[in-house]
């Protein structure tokens, strides 16, 4: 006879298995440690940099890396940590409207056009095919030129230019859904349409789109960035990631803190994301 684990004591050894798990992968454990640290840097600035982000002191202008000023200061004796932490939360912000936004969207198309099927699948899935033909940085470089400049047009932008990606996986796990046997029983039985897509399809299909919003969240941030760094989001002095490597550029020669660190935090967060998104995945399979 075979023991069924079920209760309390199994729950405990999953969750202690999985922890085990997470402990043995040291590339795992520090993308974990990056993320709660630049969330914290969202959520509580002032705990970890004390000094003001805008204005700066004159007579501390271009110092370099010091006890004093972890990532040294910049033209205007602001110091460059502060802003690299404070500008957490402005870019943070962008990339989680940017993910809603394409995960909304695109979700809801896919999973319309899978469900329904016809012409409709038709047309959409050609709409996305275009939009994929399109490189999606210039995309979001079109998008956010025709709304204006700013932090939310940019996550607009951003978002618009990841829907075909999302609509894609979720009509393809919304065509795989429709065809179990369960969706054909409540069919048989003369449950609605839109019953069945939202308590049997929907639900069923939605993790590799969550999987991939994870996914997405790093290369949503890259490119808030490199819009950023273009001159498109929050003018200055706002501390976006993008623009205070944009405001080094003059610098590179005599102050190469103003660019290394906050490209540095921008390229370990990504890496951080993507390698918790390959987890996930992962995790799922």
């Amino acid at each position: 006879m075979t023991a069924v684990l079920t209760g309390p004591g199994y729950a405990g050894s999953r969750l202690r298995t999985g922890a085990l798990d997470v402990v043995r992968r040291p590339g795992l454990v520090l993308a974990l440690v990056v993320l709660v640290v630049v969330i914290s840097w969202a959520f509580v600035p002032g705990l970890f940099a004390h000094q003001d982000p805008i204005t700066g002191v004159p007579a501390d202008r271009l110092q370099g890396p010091s006890a004093a000023h972890l990532f040294g200061t910049d033209h205007l004796g602001r110091d460059t940590f502060s802003r690299v932490v404070h500008g957490a939360s402005l870019t943070l912000r962008a990339t989680l409207l940017a993910v809603l936004v394409g995960l909304a969207a695109g979700g809801l198309l896919g999973l319309v056009a899978g469900f329904v099927g016809g012409r409709l699948d038709a047309v959409v899935m050609r709409v996305v095919d275009v939009m994929l033909a399109i490189p999606g940085l210039l995309l979001s470089l079109a998008v956010v030129t025709a709304l204006g400049f700013g932090t939310l047009q940019v996550a607009i932008a951003v978002g618009v230019s990841s829907v075909a990606a999302f609509a894609r996986v979720m009509r393809a796990e919304t065509l795989r859904v429709r065809a179990q046997t369960f969706v054909e029983a409540a069919h048989s039985v003369g449950s609605r349409r839109f019953y069945v897509l939202a308590a049997h399809v929907l639900p069923n299909a939605s993790g590799p789109v969550l999987a991939l919003s994870a996914l997405e969240f790093g290369s949503a941030i890259l490119s808030i960035s490199s819009l950023s760094f273009l001159g498109f989001g929050a003018q200055p002095p706002a501390p976006e990631w993008g623009a205070l490597v944009s405001d080094g550029r003059d610098y590179l020669g005599t102050a190469w803190w103003l660019t290394t660190f906050p490209g540095l935090t921008v390229a370990l967060v990504v890496l951080a994301a993507n390698r918790l998104a390959r987890h996930l995945e992962g995790t799922r399979e």
